[in-house]
């Protein structure tokens, strides 16, 4: 599989519930590839994902990413809609969507630290 932090994928979120999103979407790795690779070993099929949306919801909870590679649509990262999914979810067999350079990783980074109320 030899998924890695940045990579953003599709993945079958399910049926929507509530306020819950749902549905397939691109939705970000966000996980340390440590974890990734034991998904790899089959020791661990739980992946750590950030939703997106091309409603473009601007707020400070959000991040903004234009449409790029295979990234169709300008769109939002939902940072406050973490989720844990099955490996099995993501589909793997429709490519990369696009992945994150490491400025914008750590501006995600920085995202998640005011959402869980971390100091830098």
């Amino acid at each position: 599989m030899s998924i890695k932090k940045g990579e953003i994928y599709l993945a079958n979120l399910g049926n929507r519930k509530d306020s819950d999103i749902g549905k397939i979407r691109p939705v970000l790795v966000f996980q340390n590839n440590l974890l990734n690779m034991m998904i790899d070993r089959t020791e661990f099929r739980d992946v750590v994902v950030i939703p997106l949306s091309s409603k473009i919801r601007k707020n400070q909870f959000t991040y903004e990413l234009k449409a790029r590679d295979n990234l169709e649509k300008d769109s939002v990262l939902l940072c406050n809609s973490i989720k844990m999914i099955n490996a099995d979810r993501l589909l793997l067999d429709r490519c990369i969507l696009t992945t994150l350079d490491d400025d914008e990783i750590a501006e995600v980074e920085k995202i998640l630290y005011l959402l869980f109320d971390f100091s830098v």
